[in-house]
């Protein structure tokens, strides 16, 4: 759908420069022209529909307008019809039911929202969240044990989780524990055998497989709803299934599952319903952390889901889950605020990781190694991932960390970069390794910190072998340069549009051609510049963040940024957030 043209620019981002490729998208400007005037859409909001492929008058029309009646049927999942039916017994039979989670942002808003619509239905539910240090990820042997010496039940239900854990599941059978998963990770061949395997990746319709856990847990909701009703059972009118799409929202934006089909639809209406929400606990952290900004995918990305996974990485998932359950303002206040201080931690923490790890590496040399790996005693497994993940958009390499135990072993975290495929890369590393596993742009792993050195030159060699010089030069993909648009208001409101944005539907980045600074740049807050922009007679308002005053090209310049609204003390500007600068040809 583009084709692709490279110039060297200065990228504003991370206190540094770095040399970026602009891609520019080249779409059929006939075929934009027809989208524009049969929508009255600008020449550019038409060419990003255009370029994403969303081209048709029925295409276009669902996706600025997604509606609830949209929702495919939930009974198209895997073993829907047999996973309903169990619930249903369970109802009719005064079951205990246990919930068992997952202690990310997805893994506990899944929790909350099937324990709270199981609960509505009259069920005698609780909920268990592995500890992510003292259980490790997913339905383990020890946390089913931990679970079940807890809560003696006859039904567990998995959330985000539980698809591989063919030892688990056989032993809760063998206790007389049914099991059925609802899960969207990569099935491994053989897969564990419960009672039913709601995982969208084990059926036959593509568009679900993009579903996230609490995308799946919602299905089963409405999957139960709906057979409840077609038999005229009274409990399932008590329950509104809207009232967990502002949790499902947050968790397919935290978990960064593709944006595009159902998904769009999802996040769109639980954003609306975010709005409105009936969760206490959600509603007193979004007091915290909205300040003045509107309720948009980045404030679910960038504001809640990091303070809810604060609690798995620096205490315990269950005080997220108690915060989402509760209903008691008080204790919900109070409960958001431990979240807060807990997330406030997590960034010290990290950036102590992340700025050793950087002196750790800072003599690396991208022509010798095209894999990085760094490791510590004295770090924190709670954030490594997330340092993995700013070390590797720092060097633009795959990268490793590890911690290493009192017992010699290493445990890590591993991000990948575009174009890698770090699980493939483990592959290759697999006598090295105790246990791997994630996909291709995350994953995790553990190996004797006796075979770390060997461990550290194969993997190199596996990202030697993916990785070619013009791979590791980040790439930078205009969406649309704009020759006669007005950047005003109008022109604002048809990009947001295009919202929600996130992760398989990245924010539109435009460009402008022969801009000037004016005056003087001012800096604020220690991290990012104001400053104006004249563009064919407009002064434009301008942001960029992390980057040296002095270190601002001058002269005329082509401009990359997305548009944008700031909010402050009530007052509503639209600003220019530049991602890059580069002299105007």
């Amino acid at each position: 759908m583009f084709t692709a043209s490279f110039n060297e620019a200065f990228f504003l981002g991370e206190q540094m420069q770095k040399t970026l490729k602009w891609s520019s998208v080249v779409v059929n400007s006939e075929a934009v022209n027809e989208v524009a005037v049969k929508n009255e859409l600008p020449f550019a909001i038409a060419q990003i529909l255009v370029s994403r492929g969303i081209d048709q008058a029925d295409e276009i029309e669902l996706f600025l307008t997604p509606r609830l009646a949209g929702l495919s049927d939930p009974f198209l999942l895997p073993d829907m019809a047999e996973a309903v039916s169990r619930i249903w017994q369970a109802k009719d039979r005064n079951e205990h039911v246990l919930i068992f989670g997952d202690y990310d942002v997805d893994g506990v808003c899944s929790t909350a929202l099937l324990t709270h619509m199981l609960r509505g239905l009259g069920m005698k539910v609780d909920a268990f969240i592995p500890e992510r240090l003292g259980d490790g990820y997913g339905l383990t042997m020890h946390a089913l044990n931990r679970a079940l010496q807890k809560y003696p039940v006859s039904l567990i239900i998995t959330v985000d989780c539980g698809t591989n854990s063919i030892d688990a599941v056989e032993q809760a059978r063998e206790q007389g524990v049914d099991v059925i998963i609802t899960d969207h990770h990569e099935p491994t061949s053989p897969h564990a055998q419960p009672l039913a395997c709601l995982n969208p990746k084990l059926g036959v319709h593509p568009d679900l497989a993009i579903l996230c856990g609490a995308g799946v847990a919602f299905k089963l909701v409405h999957a139960t709803l709906k057979q409840g009703r077609n038999e005229g059972r009274k409990e399932a009118d008590q329950v509104d299934l809207r009232e967990g799409l502002d949790l499902v929202a947050l968790a397919t934006v935290a978990d960064m599952v593709p944006l595009k089909n159902e998904n769009r639809l999802l996040v769109y209406t639980g954003l609306k319903q975010m709005k409105r929400t009936c969760w206490m606990g959600l509603s007193s952290l979004i007091e915290i952390v909205r300040n003045e900004a509107a309720i948009t995918s980045s404030l679910c990305g960038f504001q809640l889901g990091p303070r809810i996974n604060a609690a798995g990485r620096m205490d315990s998932p269950m005080k997220a889950f108690d915060l989402l359950m509760t209903n008691d303002w008080v204790v919900s206040r109070k409960q958001a605020s431990v979240l807060d201080k807990l997330n406030r931690d997590r960034r010290k923490l990290e950036k102590r990781v992340y700025d050793d790890a950087l002196v750790q590496i800072e003599k690396f040399d991208g022509e010798e190694r095209r894999g990085i790996v760094a490791s510590s005693s004295s770090w924190h497994l709670g954030v490594i991932g997330i340092v993995a993940a700013k070390v590797s958009r720092h060097y633009n390499r795959p990268t490793i960390l590890l911690v290493e135990d009192a017992d010699g072993m290493c445990k890590g975290s591993g991000r990948g970069i575009k174009g890698f495929d770090l699980l493939e890369a483990l592959q290759v590393c697999e006598s090295q390794l105790e246990a791997y596993g994630g996909h291709r742009m995350a994953a995790g792993l553990s190996l004797p910190a006796s075979r770390r050195s060997s461990f550290e030159h194969d993997f190199n060699q596996a990202c030697a072998a993916q990785l070619k010089d013009l791979d590791l030069i980040e790439e930078l993909i205009i969406d649309a340069w704009l020759e006669n648009e007005n950047l005003d208001t109008l022109f604002y409101q048809k990009v947001a549009q295009l919202a929600p944005f996130g992760e398989g539907f990245k924010e539109p980045i435009f460009a402008i051609s022969g801009a000037r600074i004016q005056g003087i740049p001012v800096v604020m807050g220690g991290s990012h510049l104001r400053f104006k922009l004249d563009w064919q007679g407009q002064s434009l308002s301008a942001v960029t963040f992390n980057f040296a005053l002095g270190d601002l090209p001058a002269g005329c310049l082509d401009v990359a940024f997305t548009f944008e609204e700031n909010v402050w003390k009530g007052i509503s500007n639209l600003q220019l957030n530049v991602q890059a600068m580069k002299p105007a040809l």
